[in-house]
């Protein structure tokens, strides 16, 4: 009870944290700011739960205009739509986009603004579509291309941009006279994004870009992920919340199986409510896949309690939590998946080699020779049992079913015996009757009691 206390305020003292750790705060006067929203490193769920969250607290608060600073290598498709969805028909303000690098998905993210300012030294474009294979990655069907290219085109055609540069920014077979050839994807320098009608302002610096948009002498307030939403970046990355998968289920699973409430039980609890966390803020994941995970976990731990064997519960129980991976990780969750294999096969062999020398095992576990005194082990030749002659006309107790045979316990001794016959269930009081070699016959005392009342009275 005392681990289930500690880790229940742990987990409360962690939700406090997460949830209380205020944003990054604007001035208590937005309308005179520009926001700035950093797109940084690989553009993932987490990364487009940032964007919505800062989209729709500026549509409440009202500044100026909102800047996004890019320099990404792009990232994952269904995050990348999110955010260009929520900058053409979610934001109620002027947009404008200053790029350091914009490669792949970071390039329609950059075109999806009203204004474009490129930095010294930065590029943009080389947006070809890719998945991850067994064998490794590669370029995605022409079904998907096609579609991507649809997308880079319709963007650029809303913001007014030449939509065959940002086509040929996809597909490497659209060739651009003095940009690129038929065999290569189209990446443009700074001075080449505003030739060609992609970008519409080089910049030496941020404030120069706000000078060159209207925004000169505009207060700026850069807005940063706060501890909740860096914490579930964190853990929304594919090979942590494939251990926070195994540890959540592996915990609780040896904790079924163990009196008491301990650690085990304790880090299923915490990794599972971590991931929870990691769906609610970095994920577009609502509560009913929180939920689902929660149903997948209980249907296993009927198949491990209630149900013997391994029947439907466990079959479902596997099934709804692949599901709720797959709803709440979407582009990742193969990786999620296969990383929760990888952890669950280390953690079962962990088990299976510590398991046997543990604390519960030794319970379980023989540790003296069946037929054998600990006293006499020293004076015993190896490999032979000392005939238990004296053990005749003792009394004992059956440990295990005897049908005929099984092991019964004689003061410290534990001690193969046999029946004559009979079946003696476990439990029960028996006497040795005699001794072979190493085959001691017993049977039931009552009955023993009862065989010598009934020859006292032959013979009287």
């Amino acid at each position: 009870m005392r681990s289930l206390r500690w880790s229940v305020l742990c987990l409360i003292a962690l939700l406090a944290l997460v949830t209380l750790t205020p944003p990054q705060a604007a001035a208590q006067d937005a309308t005179n700011a520009v926001w700035i929203i950093p797109i940084e490193g690989e553009i993932t769920s987490a990364s487009a739960q940032f964007v919505r969250a800062r989209i729709d607290r500026a549509n409440r608060e009202r500044p100026l205009a909102l800047l996004f600073v890019i320099d990404t290598p792009g990232g994952a498709v269904q995050a990348m739509q999110r955010i260009v969805d929520d900058i053409l028909n979610r934001t109620e303000l002027p947009t404008m986009a200053v790029v350091r690098n914009a490669f792949s998905a970071g390039a329609l993210i950059a075109m999806a603004t009203e204004q474009l300012a490129m930095l010294p030294g930065s590029a943009i474009g080389a947006a070809l579509p890719i998945q991850v294979t067994p064998t490794g990655i590669a370029p995605v069907d022409e079904k998907f291309t096609s579609a991507f290219r649809g997308e880079f085109r319709s963007v650029a055609e809303a913001r007014g941009r030449d939509p065959r540069i940002a086509e040929a920014m996809v597909d490497e077979r659209i060739e651009i006279p003095g940009l690129s050839t038929s065999n290569e994807l189209l990446t443009l320098t700074a001075s080449q994004a505003v030739e060609f009608d992609i970008a519409d302002i080089e910049a030496r610096s941020i404030g120069d870009a706000l000078e060159q948009f209207g925004y000169g002498g505009a207060r700026v307030e850069r807005l940063e992920p706060n501890l909740t939403e860096r914490l579930g970046g964190i853990l929304a990355l594919p090979l942590v919340a494939g251990l926070l998968l195994v540890l959540g289920i592996g915990g609780l699973v040896i904790e079924f199986f163990t009196p008491g409430f301990g650690i085990p039980g304790a880090v299923g609890v915490l990794a599972l409510a971590l991931l929870a966390l990691t769906a609610v803020v970095a994920t577009p994941a609502g509560v009913w896949d929180v939920l689902l995970i929660l149903v997948g976990v209980i249907l296993l731990a009927v198949e491990a309690l209630i149900i013997p064997g391994f029947g439907v519960a466990g079959v479902l129980g596997i099934g709804v939590l692949a599901f709720a991976v797959f709803r709440i990780f979407q582009e990742s969750w193969v990786f999620v998946l296969g990383y929760s294999g990888v952890f669950g096969g280390v953690l079962m062999a962990a088990l299976l080699w510590f398991l046997p020398n543990s604390r519960f095992a030794a319970r379980l576990r023989l540790h003296t020779r069946i037929g054998r005194s600990g006293d006499d082990e020293e004076s015993v030749e190896p490999g032979r049992y000392r005939e238990r002659s004296d053990l005749i006309g003792q009394l004992g107790v059956a440990l295990t079913d005897l049908r005929p045979a099984g092991v019964a316990r004689f003061g410290d001794d534990r001690v193969d015996v046999v029946t004559q016959g009979d079946f003696i269930p476990h439990g029960t009081s028996i006497k040795v009757l005699h001794v072979e070699g190493n085959r001691v016959t017993v049977r039931e005392a009552s009955a023993e009691a009862r065989a010598s009342e009934d020859a006292a009275n032959a013979a009287i």
